[in-house]
């Protein structure tokens, strides 16, 4: 067998998505924790769900849900608890953005690459 660099790259995607999304994930909770500016921290998380639904787009949703569920999973673990819509509305809230964020960038990644999406 021949040395294959689109094979190279898709064995690659999934570790490079892991290690991205925890770098997401750490740098979303810190800075749920340490900014009351809602707008700059929805367009943070937006741009961090839009970049890992474009590096994998199969698991657009999952790299989606896991960096959205670390804004209501910090202010759980270490909050103050001051949250205006309660947690349960903020979550769901959050969960809905970071997922059309995500999904966005995989579409984008299909129209952008349309013969990579096929395998």
């Amino acid at each position: 067998m021949g040395y294959d660099p689109v094979m190279r790259i898709s064995q690659l995607t999934v570790p490079l998505a892991c290690v991205l999304c925890v770098a997401a994930m750490l740098f979303m909770g810190y800075f749920e924790l340490h900014t009351d500016d809602t707008g700059v921290e929805v367009g943070a998380l937006c741009i961090c769900a839009f970049l890992l639904g474009c590096l994998d787009p199969r698991r657009a949703w999952l790299w989606a849900l896991l960096v959205g569920a670390s804004i209501p999973g910090a202010e759980l673990l270490f909050g103050k608890g001051k949250l205006h819509g309660g947690l349960p509305g903020v979550a769901a809230f959050v969960m809905a953005i970071a997922l059309v964020a995500g999904l966005t960038g995989a579409f984008a990644r299909k129209m952008v690459f349309p013969a990579a999406a096929v395998k």
